[in-house]
């Protein structure tokens, strides 16, 4: 052992579990709710004061409920649920990937006409300037008149007194 691991020493054996301790042994909140009730002891939380208390159970009791019939029966279901969870979300992923792929993805192509309807000589402009192909009518970008803080201040000099 060196200088810097601590030695542990013999350790107590532990006559309460928390709530924590419960869900790494693969109890739910519900399944604490249901089976447990009330805790045995409320200590206060030892990494935030301000935090609920903490609740804490007795390992016997805790064991006890482990050994009974509606525990087991409660946690095989606990155990199905993600995978029948896993399985839905599985299945409509599927249906709308199906749906998507089932979805057309071809622009229709507008006829020239159909660009601008009310303006014929605008979408032969258009067919002349682009070709055949079209794109859709030219866009104009006109740029915003200044801000009224843009323009410029004209400092009049101090005039004299007389």
């Amino acid at each position: 052992m060196t200088a810097y691991e601590k030695d542990p020493g013999p350790r107590t054996p532990r006559t309460h579990l928390s709530t924590a301790g419960l869900r790494a042994r693969g109890w739910s909140a519900g399944m604490i709710r249901r089976l447990l009730g009330e805790p045995d002891l409320r200590r206060p939380n030892p990494f935030l004061r301000t935090a609920p208390p903490t609740r804490l159970y007795s390992v016997e009791r805790v064991a006890a409920a482990e050994r009974s019939e509606e525990f087991r029966a409660v946690s095989a279901v606990a155990a199905r649920r993600p995978a029948a969870m896993q399985e839905a979300a599985r299945r409509r992923r599927r249906k709308v990937l199906a749906r998507i792929a089932a979805e057309s993805t071809e622009t229709p192509a507008l006829a020239p006409a159909a660009i601008s309807p009310g303006h014929p000589d605008r979408a032969q402009e258009c067919e002349h300037r682009r070709g055949p192909e079209v794109r859709g009518p030219e866009i104009q970008v006109r740029s915003r008149p200044p801000a009224p803080d843009d323009r410029k201040v004209v400092r009049r000099p101090p005039q004299e007194s007389t």
